[in-house]
């Protein structure tokens, strides 16, 4: 075989080196994942899974969590939504907590959830339909955010500040907000459980055990006073501006989470569960 011209060599050198910097310029670019809306869980752990194994096999990048709610969504959706699979990528598949990054994008057109690989000095793209919100009405009550709890969440040892930071993620917007809002109230409104019969629940860490018909008297007390714990121990909002209110029972345990400025009237519970006067037995 005859020797390749050393023009050829040059030519196809000069070729492997433009390839290898392309190959560098996009592998130095942050990239989407995936992209899904509001799936079911067992869904979002599959693509949660998918994200780890990458995040894994490429170990100087970070992995970002980017969730955009819709205008008809609560303001803490985000922030929540995103808290839940950063825990899920650390507790459960081993991620550095310091690898991971939550991001409330604001509002869109709709609700999305977005994984991207980010390489160090790069930033995840901005949706194109990603606006703000119009300017909320700061002179009325509002709610921020609404979600579930578990009472055994809120037992046990008085637990350290450190302890707290790492429970108390979920109320970081909340906190955000009330401190531009420096007039306004936090108010607080836990329900406790009841139901005429016994319910089979399968938890998120995929316990699966009947809820009692009643909870213990106290129940939602004790959560109040662990979500003052977290705005002002963790926050830092003042006491003093934090309002609990025992909303009595519902069929589904639940925590409401108002901005009420000054001089307008407390939030009004509803509960939708009523034991009687005849208590059931748990």
């Amino acid at each position: 075989m005859s020797a390749m011209p050393r023009s050829v060599h040059v030519l196809l050198f000069s070729f492997l080196i433009a390839g290898s910097v392309c190959a560098q310029v996009k592998g130095s670019e942050a990239r989407k994942f995936d992209e899904f809306g509001d799936v079911q869980y067992s869904d979002l752990i599959a693509r949660l899974d998918n994200f780890a194994i990458t995040l894994q096999n490429e170990p100087n990048t970070k992995g970002f969590i980017v969730i955009y709610r819709s205008h008809r969504d609560l303001p803490g959706l985000s922030n929540r939504m995103a808290i839940r699979s950063r825990d899920y990528l650390v507790n459960s598949r081993g991620i550095s907590a310091e690898r991971i990054a939550t991001v409330d994008g604001g509002d869109a057109d709709s609700l999305s959830q977005e994984l991207w690989i980010v390489p160090p000095g790069t930033t995840p793209t901005p949706r194109g339909d990603a606006y703000s919100r119009n300017f909320p009405d700061l002179d009325s009550a509002r709610k921020f955010d609404e979600y579930g709890y578990d009472p055994a969440e809120s037992q046990g040892r008085r637990r350290g500040k450190s302890e707290l930071s790492a429970r108390a993620d979920h109320l970081e917007s909340f906190a955000v907000a009330l401190r531009g809002q420096k007039n306004a109230q936090a108010y607080i409104i836990a329900y406790a459980h009841f139901t005429k019969r016994r319910q089979l629940v399968w938890y998120e860490n995929h316990d699966v055990r009947y809820e009692p018909r009643l909870d213990r008297a106290g129940t939602a007390r004790k959560r109040l006073l662990l979500e003052k714990r977290f705005l002002s121990d963790v926050f830092g909002i003042t006491p003093s501006r934090i309002r609990l209110i025992d909303g009595g029972y519902r069929k589904w345990r639940a925590v409401e989470l108002w901005i009420v400025p000054r001089g307008e009237h407390a939030p009004i519970p509803t509960p939708n569960s009523f034991p009687g006067r005849g208590r059931p037995r748990r």
